[in-house]
């Protein structure tokens, strides 16, 4: 019996008759407004077909652009400036879309030279129309494609290979979209916003802003603008089967005395990222001393899995084989011996620190947007040093912070200069002198009896969900509007570094110079310990948690 459950809401039939009556009109309004748009002056529609790669296409073009010229507006459809010779190509072989793109068979002169959008049939000319000369031709150096191919070789310098796939590559495509038919979804325009600005949309993007010229910008914009779902130079199985062959570029320098075990920092495009000795690709750490900081089973760990290591990381996996990992290790750790050459604290620190910390302390370093936890701010964090004390500051340096970015300093750094940055970080960035003592606020008391776990989900749920996330990820809906980010609490590297007095402590009283909030006047102490219970789940750090199943 139907008791009118199913039935849908009595607005959509309006709703549907609406639309359909709006997109009606929408289509007279394009037939009329387009048939008037071009004044024929009463000479007929130029209908041309031809064969492109087996398939007929046919275009309107040539009704204006007469034998494929530009056409002379004051009499705009009987009479055009000739086209430039472009043999050994031919116009009545190849058409006008085939290079300059458009929509051929538009009446509408807006429409035919490009659809509203991301501008992927926008017309092409000039220097932009060598974007389309891979689409025909396989890749390889081309006579009047230089820039498109300078993108091709701009495109495997930087390890993009890494991180998106390409139609052929055998790797590629975890971390990125698949950029195999990218030129038929966007125009160029639109395609060099994504590499100048990679974070402008989407928001959340973790694509790291590469330092390029404007000229490489364009390169890489040709290039990919070739990238289009069915190539010309192939049949439709070669290009699903994979079968499309891509010419390997030399990444090793010829003309340098590399060490043995040096080349593979190229090999691996680890110079497209990280600075090694003069090489730096400012987008990652320095590896200059890394082997040296670091144990030799965190570096090969870390090389095999980077998000293992320090959850969050947008480092891809390595391309290189395990041989040559394990060999990339070992000459990082016999090459980085001695220290770094610093006449003071201040080149001691620039040389150190600034990289993430910024030269003014503030955080907002180089790297930072591509680092998975922000930067300890020292300029302006007065309130944050007031309640730690030196010995966590100085274990710190020392051994590092696990699951960050934040190396140990211990074995490549004296107790004196170690010292002797901690003072210049207190003078110079964070204006007070270190705390002798610091009395740290009690922790409110650990209940007999644990909540239930329902009710530690509703807390949860309440007061932490909008910045960590429902998964505790770091990646809430408000997760983007605060600076340092909110905290992954499925970090286990970190939080097996920190005991549960500290983490309720936090809950409790907040954390100064970030935007998580004191909660111990909202919660009971039950809640409080129920949230460390819930982080220990999340990071699965341990069995200290109590909580009842």
């Amino acid at each position: 019996m139907d008791n009118g459950t199913n039935r849908p809401p009595k607005w959509i039939e309006p709703l549907l008759f609406l639309a359909a009556f709006v997109l009606l009109g929408a289509t007279a309004f394009v037939l009329i407004k387009g048939g008037s748009e071009i004044d024929h002056k009463g000479g007929p529609i130029a209908d041309i077909t031809f064969n492109l790669n087996g398939e007929p296409v046919r275009e309107h073009c040539v009704t204006c652009h007469t034998e494929g010229g530009r056409p002379l507006q004051e009499t705009w459809a009987r009479a055009s400036a000739p086209h430039p010779d472009i043999a050994p190509h031919r116009i009545d072989l190849l058409g006008c879309t085939s290079c300059h793109l458009g929509e051929g068979m538009a009446l509408d002169e807006r429409i035919s030279h490009g659809l509203p959008g991301f501008g992927a049939r926008k017309i092409l000319s000039g220097q932009q129309l060598q974007a389309r000369c891979f689409a025909c031709h396989p890749l390889k150096p081309l006579p009047g494609a230089d820039e498109a191919w300078s993108g091709y070789v701009l495109f495997q310098e930087k390890g993009c290979g890494l991180c998106h796939r390409i139609a052929a590559a055998q790797s590629g495509g975890r971390f990125g979209p698949d950029l195999s038919d990218i030129g038929s979804r966007f125009g160029l325009e639109k395609l060099a916003q994504s590499i100048k600005d990679p974070d402008l949309s989407p928001t959340n993007s973790i694509m790291p802003r590469f330092p390029f010229s404007s000229s490489q910008v364009r390169s890489l914009s040709y290039f990919l603008k070739s990238r289009i779902a069915d190539p010309y130079f192939a049949t439709p199985m070669q290009a699903r089967a994979g079968r499309i062959e891509l010419p390997e570029i030399t990444q090793v320098p010829q003309e340098e005395d590399l060490k043995a075990g040096e080349e593979l920092l190229y090999l691996g495009r680890c110079l497209a990222c990280h600075k090694y000795g003069a090489q730096d690709g400012r987008i990652a750490p320095d590896l200059t001393w890394i082997g040296q900081m670091r144990a030799k089973d965190f570096l090969a760990d870390f090389m095999a899995s980077p998000a293992r290591m320090i959850p969050g990381a947008i480092m891809p996996d390595s391309s290189l084989s395990p041989e040559e990992e394990k060999a990339l290790v070992d000459f990082l750790q016999r090459e980085a011996r001695g220290q770094p050459a610093h006449a003071t604290p201040k080149h001691l620190y620039m040389q150190l620190c600034q990289r993430c910390h910024a030269a003014n302390g503030d955080g907002k370093g180089l790297i930072q947007p591509n680092l998975a936890t922000f930067p300890r701010a020292f300029t302006g964090n007065a309130q944050f040093f007031k309640h730690v004390t030196l010995k966590r500051l100085i274990r710190s340096i020392d051994q590092g912070i696990a699951g960050t970015s934040m190396p140990p300093y211990g074995e490549l750094l004296s107790p004196e200069e170690r010292q002797s940055l901690l003072d210049l970080i207190f003078k110079t960035f964070v204006g007070i002198e270190p705390p002798v003592e610091v009395r740290q606020p009690p922790v409110p008391p650990a209940p007999d009896q644990p909540l239930a776990r329902r009710r530690i989900e509703q807390v949860y749920q309440d007061h932490c969900r909008r910045c960590h996330g429902l998964a505790g990820t770091g990646r809430g809906p408000e997760a983007l509007e605060y600076l340092p980010r909110p905290r992954n609490l499925t970090n286990t590297p970190y939080f097996n570094s920190l005991d549960n007095e500290r983490i309720a402590r936090t809950i409790a009283y907040g954390l100064a110079g970030t935007a998580m909030p004191a909660l111990g006047q909202s919660l009971s102490a039950g809640e409080i310990w129920g949230l460390v219970d819930k982080i220990r789940d999340l990071s699965q750090t341990g069995t200290e948690g109590q909580v009842r199943p």
